[in-house]
């Protein structure tokens, strides 16, 4: 576990998601170069936010799940000296990640504080699958540590939302056992915050529970944007962005997208897949 003390007031986190990095640089998403939008928007945290004690990359790190794409990002994280925490998606593929992310400032931790807050990592990816699904063995995790932190006011994080968002298409390849999920965060008031990508759009809502009330919240991509409110897959043309999350003492937070300029890394908007 890694312990992370050394804040003032809040916890400052950068949130990226959706990377879809290839081994050759120059590939292109529906007409943007994943690489460069990724560095752009790494610019973009550096200018934008006067303090970062970490940021958490939620998944699809990759496209082609390549050696050479994980070696390029634990480069430039590491060039980033922040302290990164990464999660798998549909589009990685986790044992690579494991041999080759990890670095001085690149880590796979499954769990951390911050603070006051806890903040749990989880895989959500199915081999060979789009969707996304919590194992028993993520399950028991989970419970396992809210039950050994029940004072702590704790984020989760992984991939797949965990929420419909309004959307069929995407909605359909979310977290396939979104109940029960939902049914272990009734039972732990402590959990604040669900950190999920995969939706390559802005998304920030409450989740009421019986016994609990839980803000979740989704990334923009830092490459590609997905329509939102859209049941059939529509390329959107907002730029690319990263989310900041503030984390108090008291266990509240605050939080806002910031996006490249209007204009950047514009899209091929009559794409019809990705």
């Amino acid at each position: 576990m890694q312990g992370i003390t050394n804040y003032s007031g809040f916890v400052s986190i950068a949130q990226l998601t959706d990377l879809h990095l290839f081994a050759d640089i120059e590939r292109s998403l529906v007409g943007i170069k994943t690489e460069f939008s990724f560095q752009e928007v790494l610019s973009q945290v550096k200018r934008t936010l006067p303090q970062i004690d970490l940021m958490l990359l939620t998944g699809d790190l990759t496209q082609d799940c390549s050696v050479d794409s994980y070696e390029r990002l634990a480069k430039s994280l590491n060039d980033f000296r922040i302290h990164s925490y990464c999660l798998a998606g549909n589009h990685d593929d986790l044992p690579l990640m494991k041999v080759y992310l990890p670095s001085n400032y690149v880590h796979l931790s499954r769990s951390l504080d911050v603070g006051k807050w806890r903040i749990l990592l989880l895989n959500s990816a199915v081999e060979g699958a789009v969707h996304g699904y919590l194992s028993g063995a993520e399950l028991s995790y989970l419970e396992n540590n809210l039950n050994a932190y029940p004072d702590r006011p704790t984020l989760i994080a992984f991939h797949h939302p965990a929420v419909t968002l309004g959307s069929q298409w995407i909605d359909h390849i979310c977290l396939e056992n979104q109940d029960e999920f939902w049914e272990i965060c009734d039972r732990h008031p402590q959990i604040e915050v669900v950190l999920n990508g995969h939706a390559h759009q802005e998304f920030d809502q409450i989740y009421e529970t019986p016994h609990n009330s839980v803000r979740c919240l989704v990334a923009p991509s830092t490459c590609v944007q997905f329509q939102p409110k859209n049941h059939k897959f529509q390329i959107d043309s907002q730029s690319a962005g990263f989310r900041h999350l503030r984390l108090y003492p008291n266990g509240t937070m605050e939080t806002e997208v910031h996006r490249l300029k209007v204009g950047s890394f514009q899209p091929d908007l009559a794409a019809v897949g990705y």
